[in-house]
């Protein structure tokens, strides 16, 4: 009974990879396009100007992707077509902190001017 039990399950295991290895050659290319135009599009937001060095990271990385996918090297290409989609995130929450700080400093800037109107007002000398 277990050897039947244990069978069925290597049966299904086995039997569940093969439509993960039939879609697996597809994928890449896919993939690539798909980070290809994030990469050009985080290039004309701000992760172009804040997260330069990351964004060209991520183009080296697809680069090198793609040179994987012509190379018959599927597994590589997927590891770098990964690394590139962390590295664009990456970016991405980059240059998205660095533009919050940049709110933060006009906050503070405005914050300071209306507590210095407000201790003119206190003082009276301001109406």
């Amino acid at each position: 009974m277990q050897r039947i039990a244990i069978s069925a399950v290597i049966f299904l295991m086995f039997f569940s990879k093969l439509p993960l290895a039939a879609a697996l050659p597809a994928a890449p290319e896919g993939h690539l396009a798909q980070l290809e135009q994030r990469a050009a599009t985080a290039a004309t937001a701000a992760a172009g100007e804040y997260a330069k060095n990351l964004l060209d990271a991520a183009r080296s990385t697809i680069a090198d992707a793609k040179i994987s996918i012509a190379a018959g090297k599927e597994k590589t290409a997927a590891r770098q077509l990964e690394l590139a989609d962390i590295q664009l995130t990456a970016a991405d929450a980059k240059a998205a902190e660095k533009e919050l700080l940049e709110k933060i400093a006009i906050r503070r800037s405005e914050l300071r001017k209306m507590e210095a109107r407000l201790e003119r007002f206190r003082q009276g000398e301001e109406n």
